[in-house]
């Protein structure tokens, strides 16, 4: 069984998720390398009155591998700076990571 984590990016601004959304369309070649799937990349419009701008990606890793070390090799890799570069870090203002585990009955197991 894979390994699920739901990634979530809170974006400085409109702007800063417009160009983070490209951004994750090349990481996703770049964290296939690396044994980080990609299952999707959203997006959830932005009221005036709420919060920041966030992106949201499920990705998952094999079952043997552990998730930190799979994460870090992808983030110190050539491909990741690559993928960042001209985005400014300081654009992300949260990260949130959560593992997710399958139901019994879940499509993704």
């Amino acid at each position: 069984m894979s390994q699920y984590q739901l990634r979530v990016y809170t974006l400085r601004s409109l702007d800063a998720l417009s160009a983070y959304e490209k951004i994750w369309a090349r990481h996703i070649p770049g964290m296939a390398k690396h044994r980080i799937t990609t299952h999707g990349v959203w997006t959830v419009p932005v009221a005036p009155e709420s919060e920041a701008p966030k992106l949201y990606a499920l990705v998952s890793y094999r079952d043997a591998d552990d998730v930190r070390e799979r994460l870090e090799t992808y983030l110190s890799s050539r491909e990741f700076r690559a993928d960042m570069a001209g985005f400014g870090i300081s654009q992300i203002v949260g990260l949130d990571e959560t593992l997710l585990t399958p139901t019994v009955d879940s499509p993704l197991r």
